[in-house]
């Protein structure tokens, strides 16, 4: 039967609380049990005057509307502020009644570029937050897990320019620079400019992005977030590069210094991008074993040649350290024959012990066969010992349900996947922020009962 008794009771009188319209089971409500924030109060104490200007908005209340916003998955702060107008459960989370006008959509970003700008407040949230995770043992500490994302830039890829830049070098890149010059040195060769000028694209909107092109993504300017965490997919840090960056070189930042001040961390386990000599060199130094996957030979090395046999891969060369050459499955020396500019050591064979070789034509279809080794190619071996072992069968399958998952949610319920924001410092910041409420959210779930 057809209803036609349609009321309107929108301008009735109700004597009603906040806290009795707020369901019982709401996030707010979870993340407001597990969590006091008087605790930036202290950290943001020294930015605020004494004894001039105005009373100013509770930096508690401030913050907590940032925190609304990356806990809900809203894109902007002029839509945090409409959200939060409307909401009662955002009211009383910041401890508003209906009566209570909310601040303007710009307070906070005036606050950010006057106050907050080029301090740690951002990284400070983000460790007390982990701390409170990991007093309650929930953290693991001793396996890590690392990847980056790529996040494209609030910026138009058509608005750059070709330019020269000196880059400045990671200290550990330039130390292996240094070493392989002198040793150039000693055989006579020219030394190699490293410190040259290199052609770069720069972004005329936010100069701080890079190009960033892999596979068959689209090309475009974007950030690069190097995120560390646990096996439990608890983030344990954060750091934003420019997107031409590649991930093996800013990673030496983030690991290498998370490794020096958590000397408990045993296990690291990166994907393929990250296998760089210098990089695990680092790692070993500090008794820290590296996991990373398997790594198709790039070239003709293991692929079917035309007579359906396989191409022979360096593997198949055996290297005698002790006199410093390369032996071939014909047991023919490759001997060495000096290091290349790019910082390679060369060795090949000669012409004769390649001529009418059983082997020649999965070798190669040059008159020699020539080989490269790194200056640190020692760890090549150790990886794979590594990757074959039972730690590493164990750990590595554990990435997508660790840090890749921390990925996925944050780009579907916490706004990772877009910036509206310019600037490496400004988008770091909203990293920390990010990855705070993935935590907190993830600690209220946890805590709640």
């Amino acid at each position: 039967m057809l209803n036609r008794d349609q009321k309107n009771n929108t301008k009735n009188l109700q004597v009603v609380d906040i806290d009795s319209l707020v369901p019982q089971n709401h996030l707010v409500r979870k993340v407001d049990k597990v969590m006091q924030f008087d605790f930036i109060y202290d950290i943001v104490e020294h930015l605020y005057s004494d004894d001039m200007g105005r009373p100013s908005i509770d930096p508690v209340v401030l913050f907590k509307i940032v925190f609304i916003q990356y806990l809900f998955n809203i894109r902007s702060m002029r839509r945090t502020i409409e959200e939060i107008e409307v909401n009662v459960a955002y009211r009383w989370f910041l401890g508003y009644d209906f009566s209570d006008d909310i601040p303007h959509f710009s307070t906070f970003g005036k606050n950010y570029v006057r106050r907050f700008k080029d301090t740690d407040i951002f990284e400070e949230i983000f460790n007390t937050i982990l701390y409170q995770a990991m007093n309650l043992k929930l953290v693991k500490m001793d396996n890590i897990f690392v990847d980056s994302t790529h996040i494209k830039a609030y910026a138009n890829k058509r608005r750059v320019n070709d330019i020269l830049i000196n880059d400045s070098t990671h200290k550990y890149v330039k130390q292996l620079h240094e070493e392989i010059n002198e040793l150039r040195l000693k055989e006579g060769k020219k030394i190699i400019d490293y410190d040259s000028p290199k052609k770069a694209i720069i972004s005329l909107t936010d100069p701080d992005c890079g190009m960033f092109h892999k596979g068959e993504k689209e090309r475009q300017l974007a950030y690069s977030n190097q995120v560390i965490s646990d096996e439990n997919g608890w983030v344990l840090s954060s750091e934003m590069f420019a997107g031409n960056l590649h991930d093996s070189i800013t990673v030496l930042d983030t690991v290498v210094n998370y490794l020096d001040t958590h000397k408990e961390v045993k296990v690291a386990v990166m994907d393929s991008g990250y296998d760089n000599p210098i990089l695990l060199n680092e790692i070993y130094k500090r008794k820290v074993l590296p996991v990373l996957p398997y790594k198709r030979p790039k070239g003709k090395d293991g692929s079917i040649g035309l007579n359906g046999e396989r191409h022979l891969t360096k593997d198949r060369f055996d290297y005698i350290e002790m006199h410093d050459y390369y032996i071939c499955p014909n047991e023919k020396i490759l001997t060495y024959r000096g290091t290349n500019k790019l910082g390679y050591r060369e060795y090949k064979t000669r012409v004769k012990d390649c001529i009418g070789c059983p082997f020649k034509a999965q070798c190669t279809n040059q008159k020699t066969r020539s080989l490269t080794r790194h200056q640190l190619e020692y760890v090549n071996p150790l990886i794979k010992e590594t990757r074959l072992s039972e730690i590493g069968r164990e750990l590595y399958p554990k990435r997508k349900s660790s840090v890749e998952r921390v990925f996925g949610i944050s780009k579907m319920n916490h706004c990772l996947g877009v910036t509206y924001l310019r600037g490496r410092q400004k988008n770091e910041d909203r990293s920390f922020m990010i990855f705070s409420m993935y935590n907190l959210k993830k600690l209220a779930a946890l805590m709640w009962t």
